[in-house]
């Protein structure tokens, strides 16, 4: 399973969040220059986290992105399936198959998936992100 660009946009502005000083804050176009990401990709990645409550974006002189929410609290499992398409993995139904009745191979691939999401809830937020931010400038 690979993650979406989406995903990994949403993964590298919280973790960059975690380690950032209290009181500090990143923008929008600085992350999307620093991660190579287009800015317009970057942007839909921080409006989704906001939505979801886990960043707070401040316009103007002063403001940036901060996190919601302490890394602790958040898990990774969480953010993975909000930022995923939904759907199943294989397309069972689109087309005819001479193996439906008998093919196991959709439910292996479902417990797959959720024995992914199972394990990345196991992570924080915190657990991901412990390492200090280095300066790239």
């Amino acid at each position: 399973m690979q993650l979406t660009r989406f995903t990994d946009a949403a993964l590298r502005v919280l973790m960059h969040l975690a380690q950032l000083p209290p009181g500090a804050h990143a923008t929008t176009p600085d992350l999307a220059t620093q991660y190579n990401v287009p800015y317009n990709h970057l942007n839909k990645a921080v409006h989704h986290l906001s939505k979801a409550g886990w960043i707070t974006a401040t316009r103007g002189r002063g403001g940036g992105l901060r996190l919601a929410v302490a890394p602790q609290d958040l898990r990774i499992g969480a953010v993975v399936r909000s930022t995923e398409p939904p759907g199943e993995i294989i397309d069972c139904d689109t087309q005819p198959c001479p193996l439906a009745g008998a093919c196991l191979m959709k439910r292996a691939l479902e417990d797959a998936r959720q024995a992914f999401y199972d394990r990345l809830d196991s992570y924080t937020l915190a657990d991901v992100a412990r390492r200090p931010l280095i300066s790239l400038g």
